[in-house]
């Protein structure tokens, strides 16, 4: 009986080091890198780009985050730096389908319109940081 106690009292205290030790160290406390909510609205020849996608590549390690577009509004979150930014949006192509990858079903083609200069060449750069969060994108043809 004595032993049991003994080892009960001993599971007591290492749950309760535990618990302060937890407490103390910040378990379960956010520790990972601070994000930065951005966010802007990107237009393509004058108008809002419906649908598409916009990544935020770091330059120093290529770490990158991305949002979709929506009615010419993205929002992403990601951490600080020097991002280069890469757009992306598709729009279907009337009258053709695609009845080759999927037998049976025609699938509507679509078309990448955005220029390979702001999406797989791009040129678009944003610095994020606590003072810089919004970032307009107004691409031309």
């Amino acid at each position: 009986m004595l032993a049991i106690r003994v080892l009960v009292g001993r599971a007591l205290m290492l749950g309760i080091v535990g618990y302060v030790a937890a407490g103390v160290t910040g378990c379960g406390g956010n520790t990972g890198p601070k994000m930065q909510k951005v966010s802007g609205k990107v237009t393509f020849a004058g108008e809002p780009v419906q649908d598409g996608q916009v990544v935020f590549k770091r330059a120093t390690d290529q770490k990158e985050w991305s949002g979709m577009i929506k009615d010419g509004a993205y929002e992403v979150s990601c951490e600080a730096g020097d991002m280069k930014v890469e757009i992306t949006a598709s729009k279907v192509i009337e009258g053709k389908f695609d009845t080759t990858s999927n037998p049976g079903f025609k699938e509507p083609l679509r078309m990448m319109y955005i220029p390979k200069k702001y999406n797989t060449d791009t040129t678009l750069t944003a610095k994020v940081d606590a003072g810089s969060t919004t970032f307009p994108f107004d691409l031309k043809k």
